[in-house]
């Protein structure tokens, strides 16, 4: 899990552009704390060959403006080993990344 993924969840939902009725600030970071709290959730941070990959990315992929984010979030799957979950099949276009969509029940 990133860190700045989660800091994403709270901008985004606590935003009162985005929502007539935002989540509460201390409710999302309870949200948060307990995805954080889970037995398989292990939090990724960039490391040393973080920044090499991320630019390789942004280059080989003409990648600029506000898809740089998506590089940065690519080089840091990449650089860990993780695979990216994302319903964005824009991530496709980052070479190296494992990715994938949720799964959803259907009902």
């Amino acid at each position: 899990m990133s860190l700045m993924v989660l800091s994403a969840v709270i901008r985004v939902t606590t935003d009162t552009r985005i929502y007539r009725m935002p989540s509460e600030t201390d409710e999302v970071f309870r949200f948060c704390d307990n995805l954080l709290a889970q037995p398989h959730c292990q939090v990724v941070e960039p490391r040393e060959r973080h920044w090499n990959i991320f630019e390789q990315l942004c280059i080989t992929t003409d990648t600029h403006g506000p898809r740089v984010s998506d590089a940065w979030f690519a080089a840091l799957a990449i650089e860990s080993g993780c695979e990216w979950i994302t319903f964005d099949r824009d991530y496709a276009r980052f070479p190296g990344l494992k990715w994938q969509a949720p799964v959803t029940s259907r009902t």
